[in-house]
């Protein structure tokens, strides 16, 4: 059984549970997408001294143009979704623990830390394979630019009894009576989700000209007890 998650959801952020794992949506703030493609677009230019580092070597995708995010756009990820995350944190904290645990926020402060982020620039016919992240525990995937015209095959995929032209499918389990195995997800500009890193999940090609733009980042959640400078990786809680 699969869910297609064509409509966004009811509020700016929002936690979900299609299955096991739990993900995390939030609507970017427009100023954000703005300077996020500003920056990517100021910094692709050929001759610029400061263009950004191709870091396609490093990933799976079947796509020309995946660019490494540079200190600029690590603190403006961190500063537009540090909260959120934790929020998110404290969700699943409770969730994995049926109300038992909590984010102690009496001892410790927490945070993000960033491993590696990046831009996407997938054009017609390219794709991301099936895969998870490494060297995380979480990941994500923010859209920022879509085609123009895309919107016309959406629809004439949507005809189709598994639309999937352009949209990320999020893989999770074994088929079994009411369990849902396939979460599909229809990138719209300013959505963003966050999931576990080894949660499975693709891309799949589409076919109109033009840019489908969106950007990745692996992380961590971390925590330092108060009045400490040492910092370790928060642990989700599974009891």
């Amino acid at each position: 059984m699969s869910i297609i998650f064509e409509s966004k959801p009811n509020s700016a952020e929002e936690f979900i549970a299609p299955f096991g794992p739990t993900m995390a949506y939030k609507k970017m703030s427009a100023d954000f997408v703005t300077k996020m493609n500003s920056h990517m677009d100021k910094h692709d230019k050929k001759n610029n001294p400061n263009k950004l580092e191709d870091w396609s070597p490093n990933l799976v995708g079947k796509v020309k143009e995946e660019l490494k995010f540079d200190e600029d756009i690590v603190k403006l990820f961190t500063d537009e979704f540090a909260n959120f995350i934790g929020k998110y944190m404290h969700f699943t904290t409770a969730r994995n623990s049926f109300g038992k645990h909590t984010l102690n926020t009496d001892d410790f402060d927490y945070g993000i830390q960033i491993m590696s982020g990046w831009f996407v620039r997938q054009f017609e016919n390219e794709y991301n394979p099936i895969h998870v992240h490494t060297a995380c525990k979480f990941s994500c995937v923010g859209y920022l630019k879509l085609p123009d015209g895309i919107e016309k095959e959406f629809e004439e995929d949507y005809k189709d009894h598994h639309p999937s032209h352009g949209h990320i499918q999020f893989v999770h389990g074994t088929p079994s009576t009411n369990s849902c195995t396939n979460f599909v997800v229809k990138p719209k500009v300013g959505d963003f989700y966050l999931f576990p890193r080894d949660l499975f999940h693709c891309v799949y090609p589409f076919k109109t000209k033009g840019e489908r733009r969106s950007f990745s980042v692996n992380l961590l959640f971390v925590e330092m007890a108060k009045g400490s400078t040492h910092i370790k990786e928060q642990e989700l809680v599974n009891d």
